[in-house]
């Protein structure tokens, strides 16, 4: 069996990780952007017009533009947010990926565009509090940052691991976990896709269990790149358009509505 020696092997790791560079892209004239396709009010695929859509989806039309090239969008689902930049499978990910210490080990990651907290979507009066997950079952997605957050501060709650949002609906409603964890507005969206005979039985937690940013993630190294996507978030805020973005999916008129708590500034990398 032929096997890539360890020089060579280091060489190509070092071209894939170059792969995503502004040069690259603005050569190409377009970007690879890694979304979901499940995860509402962030991003969704309608059914009717097949089209990708959500408050993720609009931030990167957002960067596209103003990188003056081409988006291209390939769905992923949570646990390949880390991989497929690594890996050179898209360019940047936009996925309601949070920053973490541990994250930003392995990719880079951009001023924060989203701040959002962590709730539980269960049966009415289940989760009164934090004390309620002592001895409960809860289902979140294998990738997200809130299963660290669960390990670290909630040792006595069980886990349950699923890859999408829609299983662990399934779950809940089936009364095979106690109730499903998720960002804030992502919870919100979900209790709003329960059938109306069943979603008055269901909530959203009042009380949050942590606070965290979302970012947009590249490879490690590509500083050029993490300056010309910091400038372009920043340019959505200062023209409005960031704030605009927000109203529509998240504003008083919306199914999500929540206040805006943060301003987009730029990154201190």
């Amino acid at each position: 069996m032929f096997k890539i020696g360890t020089a060579l092997a280091a060489v190509l790791v070092f071209q894939l990780a170059q792969a995503a560079s502004l040069e690259t892209i603005q050569k190409s004239g377009q970007i690879v952007i890694g979304v979901k396709d499940s995860s509402p009010p962030f991003s969704q695929l309608d059914v009717k017009t097949r089209a990708l859509k959500g408050y993720d989806i609009d931030f990167a039309l957002g960067i596209a533009k103003r990188l003056k090239v081409k988006p291209v969008f390939k769905t992923l689902e949570s646990d390949d947010r880390i991989p497929w930049i690594k890996e050179g499978k898209a360019d940047i990910v936009i996925a309601d990926l949070a920053r973490s210490a541990e994250r930003e080990k392995e990719v880079a990651f951009s001023t924060g565009y989203f701040v959002t907290d962590t709730r539980i979507l269960a049966k009415k009066g289940r989760f009164k509090s934090e004390r309620d997950l002592a001895g409960s079952q809860i289902a979140l997605t294998s990738a997200s940052s809130s299963v660290k957050l669960m390990r670290k501060s909630f040792p006595e709650t069980k886990l349950a691991e699923f890859e999408d949002k829609p299983e662990m609906l399934k779950a809940v409603l089936a009364g095979v976990v106690d109730g499903m964890l998720g960002d804030g507005p992502v919870m919100t969206a979900t209790l709003a896709q329960i059938p109306a005979a069943q979603r008055n039985q269901f909530e959203v937690s009042d009380f949050a269990l942590d606070t965290k940013t979302f970012g947009v993630a590249m490879p490690k190294g590509e500083k050029t790149l993490q300056t010309a996507v910091n400038n372009a978030l920043v340019d959505m805020e200062t023209s409005g358009e960031a704030l605009a973005i927000f109203n529509h999916w998240f504003g008083p008129q919306s199914s999500q509505a929540m206040g805006r708590i943060f301003k987009i500034s730029p990154s201190r990398n």
